[in-house]
């Protein structure tokens, strides 16, 4: 073991020759690498290597020549024994999009029921599941010997059109020290303790956990770090494909999530090949990066107790004399062309006693629904049952006579796998990724076209010799999406393939909002280049800011501090860095902030720094628009 320890420090002392170095830096770290032998010097080392500071300090010492042998001290350091594979150690769990009920639909029981599986597949690692105020209780029932929660975002209260009061300590020392001090003093004091009470931190939340890498199972990446790999899950691309269904708020932010998931992610998770396919073709991600893991939590759903029977009492339903379609009322769940569908059945076939019983998250649009239905004359042959818990949702499902699921597009359709496991026929839309899910245990129709709809209805209370037809190879099908463990070991080594992946380091900025304002913390990242270049970043404050300036610290790959500077309130500034020809990153640290919905400006409820109006990379050859992500020659 210690001449593996020693073999590195013995290549970066033969390496001296190579390398102008100073004398006195050469001894320093001559001593460092010798005592590595020594019991306090491994202690050091493999203290120094769990947290990540190995290669800063060394860095100070080596130039970098000699980077990589430092990396393999550091790794070395961080354990006792020399494992022949990959482990990660400690991995960050971005749940803070989580929202109560199933406003969140199938995402939201894909990364809670991946975390358990995540936790039980892969015990020696530490799993941070970042909340926020809105879920960090409703998440408790996740935590375990290696899963704890880390409560991220906590929404201030408005105070009316007024910032928050001081408490009384800090107002009765204000009011004495404005009355001793001129207004000058008075002024330069509040700046004064605005930089050592206001001062950002350092370094993005991944790096201050430790996070190996971050796991972002919503599709936005709103915790990235060039330092820590990203994995992220993508559901679908609907907004391309039905953009009217979403508001233009909603376009954007979809798109523009989905964009920066592409661009910083080390690995993008599919939940099924359709998905993987139109992510390609619409993006120029490398298949490699793109990989599909498909759903395998059809058996999530507890079986119904015996008194399940009360569930279809309340809503009025018998066994076996009703449909079910369970999904949220989302345009694309294609609710209205089912009633029309149903409503022909009913004209058509009016001696059957067959139901449609929807359930989903109530809203509006669930109230529409329903006076729809109501004027259809379909009052008492449809039920809207609302949200209902998985219990409810099982004792559904075992009661219909069939599940029907006529949505436009989906990425996957978890719904379909939980028909064939509780051994209910499927009537199934025929677009997107439902045929991939479904194969051939399912009677396909075209959602675009009621007749078809109706016939199919039709098709499965006249014909029983179908129904055992759909049922047997449902059970067969299920086969494909068996064993919940093996999707959290396929997720596991994609994690490990990312971790392990160096060659991706993305070219852009994040941390500005689409309206200019900028967080607290801002990430410029950019890629190894021989030309001369320079990156310029254009910084404002309105006239209104609430403070009288702000300061900005620019750091360069979170360790070497470039320079500081003050924005006055209604004031710009230009700042002008020239770039290392290798690869890496500039971090923007801007204080104090601001809550606009705080100082009763409005609703808004992000933390505010100052505004970005511009960030380019300039060389001889070209200027590249980092906000706007766009290339033009010089």
């Amino acid at each position: 073991m210690e001449a593996h320890r020693a073999a590195p420090a013995r290549q970066i002392i033969e390496r001296r020759t190579e390398v102008e170095y100073p004398q006195s830096r050469w001894d320093t770290l001559c001593s460092v690498l010798q005592n590595l032998r020594a019991r306090r010097g491994r202690r050091l080392m493999r203290w120094l290597g769990r947290w990540g500071w190995l290669e800063q300090v060394l860095n100070s010492l080596l130039p970098e020549a000699v980077t990589e042998s430092v990396k393999m001290i550091e790794e070395d350091s961080r354990d006792a024994t020399v494992k022949p594979s990959i482990t990660l150690k400690r991995v960050a769990v971005d749940l803070t999009p989580v929202l109560p009920g199933g406003e969140n639909g199938g995402a939201r029981l894909l990364a809670i029921l991946l975390v358990r599986y995540l936790a039980q597949i892969a015990p020696d690692c530490e799993w941070i599941l970042l909340t926020s105020d809105k879920n960090h209780n409703e998440l408790a029932d996740l935590d375990s010997h290696n899963v704890r929660r880390l409560c991220v975002t906590r929404q201030k209260e408005a105070s009316g059109a007024q910032a928050p009061s001081p408490t009384p300590l800090k107002a009765w020392l204000r009011d004495r020290l404005a009355a001793m001090l001129p207004p000058s003093a008075m002024a330069r004091l509040k700046s004064v303790y605005r930089k050592i009470f206001h001062r950002p931190h350092s370094s993005s939340l991944p790096r201050r956990i430790a996070a190996d890498l971050v796991f972002c199972p919503f599709t936005a990446p709103f915790f990235f770090d060039p330092t820590v790999p990203m994995v992220i899950v993508v559901y679908d691309l609907q907004f391309l494909f039905y953009p009217q269904f979403f508001s233009a708020d909603e376009r954007y932010y979809r798109d523009k999530h989905f964009r920066e998931s592409c661009h910083l992610a080390r690995r993008l998770i599919c939940i099924s090949d359709y998905v993987r396919k139109t992510v390609l073709e619409n993006t120029d991600v490398s298949p490699e990066r793109v990989v599909t893991a498909h759903i395998r939590l059809f058996d999530r759903l507890p079986t119904p107790s015996e008194s399940s029977t009360a569930t279809l009492e309340r809503l009025k339903v018998e066994v076996n004399h009703y449909l079910l379609y369970p999904a949220n009322f989302w345009l694309h769940k294609n609710h209205e062309m089912l009633l029309t569908a149903f409503g022909l059945f009913r004209a058509l076939h009016a001696e059957s006693d067959l139901k449609l019983v929807c359930t989903g998250a109530p809203g509006e649009r669930m109230k529409r629904l329903r006076d729809v239905a109501g004027r259809m004359g379909l009052d008492g042959w449809v039920v809207f049952a609302g949200y209902v818990p998985d219990e409810e949702l099982a004792a559904l499902l075992q009661g219909c006579h069939a599940v029907i699921f006529p949505s436009l597009y989906e990425g996957f359709g978890m719904p379909v796998l939980e028909a064939m496991a509780f051994g209910k026929p499927l009537l199934c839309s025929n677009v997107a990724s439902l045929p991939e899910i479904a194969g051939d245990a399912a009677f396909f129709f075209d959602p675009r076209k009621p007749r078809e709809i109706t016939s199919a209805i039709e098709r499965i209370e006249s014909d029983p010799e179908l129904v055992v037809q759909l049922v047997q190879r449902g059970y067969q099908r299920l086969a494909v999406f068996s064993d919940p463990a093996e999707m959290a070991r396929q997720y596991f080594r994609v994690f490990c393939d990312a971790w392990a992946d160096r060659s991706h380091f993305p070219l852009g900025i994040h941390g500005v909002h689409p309206d200019g304002w900028t967080d607290e913390h801002v990430t410029i990242t950019y890629d190894a280049c021989t030309e001369k270049r320079y990156l310029e970043i254009s910084l404002a404050t309105p006239s209104w800011l609430p403070f009288d300036r702000v300061s900005v610290r620019l750091l360069l790959n979170g360790v070497d501090r470039c320079d500081s500077y003050s924005i006055s309130r209604s004031q710009s500034l230009t700042i002008r860095q020239k770039l290392p020809h290798q690869g890496g990153f500039f971090e923007l640290l801007v204080a104090p902030t601001f809550q606009p919905q705080a100082y009763g400006m409005s609703d808004d409820v992000r933390a505010l720094g100052c505004i970005c109006r511009a960030c380019r990379i300039t060389s001889s050859a070209q200027i590249i628009e980092l906000l706007s992500r766009e290339s033009t020659s010089s």
